[in-house]
């Protein structure tokens, strides 16, 4: 009886690079705005709050139709970059519903 032998190099998924690319623009947007939050800023910077969101969101798409790729960056920042423009939805709406003069 024999042991099987698993070859690693040819069977190994390589991460798409519009994924990563996506992974890291979530990243780099989460970071710009927990800055943005932490020094209390009145007006977020647009670039981390719309922009770069809704760039990783495409990016992210691209890399799930990829095929004998790794998709977990792709994954991450896709799913990054929906939380990142739906808390920003919701604080604008929540913003709105304030009444300042009672």
């Amino acid at each position: 009886m024999e042991l099987g032998i698993n070859k690693k190099g040819g069977n190994r998924h390589l991460p798409t690079i519009s994924g990563f690319l996506s992974f890291l623009i979530a990243l780099i947007s989460l970071a710009g705005l927990n800055v943005a939050l932490l020094i209390k800023e009145k007006v977020f910077p647009g670039v981390f709050i719309v922009q770069l969101p809704i760039l990783g969101f495409f990016l992210g798409v691209i890399g799930l139709f990829t095929q004998r790729r790794s998709r977990l960056y792709a994954i991450w920042g896709l799913s990054l970059c929906i939380f990142l423009l739906i808390f920003t939805l919701l604080m604008v709406v929540s913003s709105l519903s304030i009444n300042y003069k009672p």
